[in-house]
């Protein structure tokens, strides 16, 4: 896959209907029974924020305005977002998610950042204000870590408060930097006692907090906590996600294999460009290309997760190979990662970033498929 050309957004449009995406696919049919989530719609915005930016195509824009309506739908009266709702359109009876809360807060922040039309700036703006008061009372760490993330977006806004948001991050970071403290030793430098999912997100909230507040003991946690976990998920330039079947505790030698999530390679991704954003250092580019190569077959079987056919990404890496369903998270990562490298290669040949253009050319083996592929149709 060439970093400087499109991926089609034709795979997200067919799991989207007039009021969100949906779930789950069987291969490439959307799985209506799945229903809906709030994290899948809050990512869907992202990609469809981050599109525009770039393209500034039509497409782009009604979805970023069909997702920010499914989530001004799920944000319930106090502020928080419900995550499942069911095929008919009603909240399906749980626990109010602090995952899809932290997500849609995220795409919230983004939406304010680079608003694909001025009309939802004041809905976005809205819904944002209405959740702050719950930031800090988020008490899982990667719900920490993606509201530090949209506070960050917000402080560079237009319609932002940088002042605020620096005051609201501090503490999400400062909790985040006591549980690195409390749980790293020699032979494990990370912030809990585990990895599991979407790991990268914990030191990409430091770097943007760092960013946002020059203190230097974020960005030393950061470091530390991003470079532990190159060493435990990149062996010879290829990148070993941990598996889901047992994740990785601190006790344990080795991390799982399988299943591999496009999640997380999703993460590490734009963890990667965070750091790379925050410190200049252009190894971390090298680090994101390794983690976005993933995808297209530099993994540990050697396959590609995209599907040129159908536009979609599938949803694991298995023992025995992809799983052949092409749902809204993996799909929604893979474009999510994509859109973060070509916006990274763009800025950098524009001279808004420092490093050199050929940093972020193909570092692969040879048989990666080089797949050419044009922008996503209405």
């Amino acid at each position: 896959m060439r970093p400087d050309l499109p991926l089609p957004l034709d795979h997200l449009v067919r799991l989207t209907d007039c009021f969100g995406v949906i779930q789950h696919a069987t291969h490439a049919l959307p799985d209506y029974k799945s229903g809906y989530t709030t994290d899948d719609n809050a990512r869907a915005l992202a990609v469809a924020v981050k599109h525009y930016h770039l393209h500034g195509d039509q497409l782009s824009r009604e979805l970023a305005t069909r997702c920010l309506a499914f989530l001004m739908f799920a944000q319930r009266e106090d502020g928080r977002f419900q995550n499942f709702i069911g095929y008919d359109r009603r909240y399906c009876e749980e626990a109010v998610s602090e995952d899809a809360f932290g997500q849609a807060f995220s795409a919230l922040g983004l939406t304010l950042h680079t608003p694909p039309q001025p009309g939802l700036v004041g809905p976005a703006e809205r819904m944002f204000h209405q959740a702050i008061p719950w930031v800090d009372r988020m008490e899982h760490p990667r719900a920490r870590a993606l509201c530090i993330i949209a506070l960050y977006w917000w402080s560079k806004a237009d319609t932002g408060d940088a002042r605020r948001a620096r005051e609201t991050a501090y503490p999400l970071a400062q909790y985040l930097v006591s549980r690195y403290r409390e749980h790293s030793r020699p032979d494990w430098d990370w912030i809990l006692p585990e990895l599991t999912y979407s790991n990268a997100k914990l030191p990409e909230a430091l770097f943007r907090a760092y960013q946002m507040t020059s203190n230097d003991e974020f960005l030393s946690v950061a470091r530390h906590s991003l470079n532990f976990l190159y060493e435990k998920s990149i062996l010879n330039d290829v990148l070993y996600l941990v598996g889901n079947d047992g994740w990785y505790t601190s006790h344990e030698r080795q991390p799982a294999l399988y299943d591999q999530q496009p999640v997380d390679a999703a993460a590490l991704v734009n963890a990667s460009l965070a750091a790379y954003d925050a410190t200049g250092e252009t190894g971390y580019l090298h680090k994101a290309w390794l983690s976005y190569e993933w995808f297209f077959g530099r993994n540990l079987r050697g396959e590609s997760l995209y599907d040129p056919e159908t536009g979609g990404c599938f949803d694991a890496l298995t023992a025995n190979g992809v799983n052949h369903n092409r749902g809204a998270e993996s799909t929604i990562c893979l474009l999510l990662a994509h859109l973060s490298i070509y916006e990274a290669r763009q800025q950098i040949s524009l001279g808004l970033l420092s490093g050199r253009p050929e940093e972020m050319k193909r570092v692969g083996p040879p048989g990666i498929a080089d797949v050419s592929v044009g922008a996503g149709r209405a």
